[in-house]
């Protein structure tokens, strides 16, 4: 208060401290809470618009090149499962 020789360096002008440090540690840190705020955004609504039939074939195209990536299938094989799956 009075006369105490408070020269405001404190805790208390900044989330983290005054000065500089102060100010780019409080900035860092709520930019990466938005940008993890606006990646769980979008992640639900990319997944809110994915009808389940689309989620299928994807999931049954994932299987079919891990299948020819192991040698299950042949490259013929291959092709035409996966035009089948596309169609």
């Amino acid at each position: 208060m009075w006369g105490c020789n408070y020269t405001g360096a404190g805790l208390g002008h900044w989330f983290f401290g005054g000065g500089l440090w102060g100010l780019g540690i409080t900035v860092i840190i709520l930019g990466i809470i938005v940008v993890v705020a606006l990646k769980l955004v979008r992640a639900s609504q990319h997944t809110q618009h994915r009808k389940p039939e689309d989620a299928d074939r994807l999931d049954s195209l994932m299987i079919l090149k891990d299948r020819f990536a192991k040698g299950q299938i042949t490259e013929q094989e291959y092709k035409k499962m996966k035009e089948v799956l596309s169609a």
